[in-house]
């Protein structure tokens, strides 16, 4: 009797472990896609002006920045409906759209077609992404497995980032730019197929399914609004009248939501979840770390390509380097918070991540290849570490009807990050550089904000260290 109950634990203990592998490989599997599509039409863009004759230069841009514009927009409403409505329906529905998204892009037959593309991606990712970090939530419970999916997820989206500035160049050159689209469909296909057999239905189900609609607008306005300023405010110039418009819209919509969320009871995003655990300290930390680690990859990716003559699929190589590392690190990085502790893991991350910048501060004229990898070595050693330490303790804590709302908080708190530190390091860069006449003297300086935005990120880790050591996770 006990050697036949033994047996039948065993199974339900090799069952119960399967089924979270193919969740986890689902859910880290399309983020992997997310992060993928975010980047790998950057090396297409060249082709992309040529063949589908834009009238000028700047109208590809719209190719490129529609995606993180509509990404960042709807990423609080993607989070919401999916905890109300169903995070597995959700996240295959936006499946679906991401896939008919893809065909349009990858079939476009004008400019107009391709952008169009491209946001609808963008829309579909912003429900895709929160859906499914609740849906790892709600599968995984809080502790060192969670720790240590959460450490699996945040390999997913550097290996995808990475990947998407080497994958976009090859499938350019051997297949031509529609494929950098149509590639999607095939994946999204079998991951949609998969998340119908092996993901498990989860929502809020005791919550109104009433949504806050005015919430929706204001969040989805002024978070277009500022990511568009920042984003673009070098090329138009600060001064001009499209960027002084998008921040007289940004600022009192962002104003205006934090006070109307205050005030609901239903709220898109209600102010409480900031004081729940670490979710307040651990997105403004991330935000931090996303404008030190955004910025400093797009100095670097100018130094190498104009100043050390690198072509683009040579410059993802180089940083597929620093990918490499991440995703070994990542996936180890949830061990390390149990064995030493959230904030300690949290802190040395960052310090590591600041040190890999300042080997690069002093970028030289020439021959500076083997400086930058390995600065960015060590700055991914870092960097992912810090990153899967904030996923931890931005989810943990989250109420069981937030989960998704909790997931789409750091998707913005990153697009957020990459927003101000690309647009302030461009600035830096570009002032520096007139002002001395040199374009890698402006790099340096602009290097030097990176440093600081790290520095920053310890400081905000520090004077928080209550929240982050109530998170901390016992040895197991």
């Amino acid at each position: 009797m006990k050697e036949a109950s033994a047996r039948t634990a065993g199974r339900d203990e090799r069952t119960f472990r399967s089924r979270h592998l193919w969740q986890l490989t689902v859910i880290c599997g399309t983020q992997f896609l997310v992060a993928l599509d975010y980047s790998i039409i950057n090396v297409a863009a060249p082709s992309i002006r040529e063949s589908m004759d834009f009238s000028s230069g700047g109208g590809v841009a719209w190719v490129l920045s529609a995606y993180p514009l509509a990404f960042c927009g709807f990423l609080l409403l993607g989070g919401r409906i999916a905890d109300l409505y169903g995070r597995k329906r959700v996240f295959i529905w936006s499946l679906a759209g991401f896939l008919l998204a893809s065909l349009l892009a990858g079939l476009a037959w004008s400019p107009a077609a391709l952008i169009a593309g491209r946001a609808l991606q963008g829309v579909a990712a912003a429900f895709i992404a929160p859906a499914g970090l609740g849906l790892l939530q709600a599968a995984i419970p809080e502790g060192p497995p969670r720790e240590r999916a959460l450490g699996i997820y945040g390999s997913a989206l550097s290996a995808g980032f990475v990947s998407g500035m080497v994958l976009g160049g090859v499938l350019t050159e051997f297949a031509g730019w529609r494929s950098v689209f149509l590639i999607n469909v095939p994946i999204v296909v079998a991951f949609g197929l998969l998340a119908r057999a092996h993901l498990e239905e989860s929502r809020d189900r005791h919550a109104s399914r009433h949504l806050d609609l005015t919430g929706v607008v204001l969040a989805t306005v002024g978070m277009v609004a500022f990511v568009f300023a920042l984003t673009e405010g070098e090329k138009y110039g600060w001064s001009s009248v499209p960027i002084l418009a998008c921040a007289a819209v940004a600022v009192p919509a962002v104003a205006l939501f934090v006070w109307v969320e205050s005030r609901k009871d239903n709220a898109l995003v209600p102010i409480s979840i900031f004081r729940t655990a670490a979710i307040g300290a651990a997105n403004l930390v991330n935000v931090l770390l996303i404008c030190s680690y955004g910025g400093m990859l797009f100095v670097l990716t100018l130094y190498l390509q104009t100043h050390l003559g690198l072509g683009a699929l040579q410059t993802g190589l180089t940083f597929a380097v620093s990918g490499a590392i991440a995703i070994v690190v990542g996936i180890y990085a949830g061990r390390y918070v149990e064995r030493f502790g959230l904030y300690r893991v949290l802190l040395c991350g960052i310090v590591i991540e600041t040190a890999g910048i300042l080997i690069m501060v002093g970028l030289p004229e020439g021959h500076g290849f083997a400086l930058v990898l390995i600065g960015t070595s060590v700055n991914a050693f870092g960097h992912i570490i810090a990153l899967v330490t904030t996923s931890i303790a931005g989810t943990n804590g989250a109420e069981e009807g937030r989960r998704a709302t909790a997931g789409a908080l750091l998707n913005v708190s990153q697009q957020l990050g990459l927003a101000v530190g690309v647009g302030v390091v461009t600035s830096v860069a570009a002032h520096f550089a007139a002002a001395s006449g040199g374009a890698v003297d402006g790099w340096r300086w602009a290097l030097w904000c990176s440093v600081v935005f790290a520095v920053g990120a310890i400081v905000a880790t520090v004077l928080l260290r209550k929240r982050f050591q109530g998170e901390a996770t016992a040895p197991a």
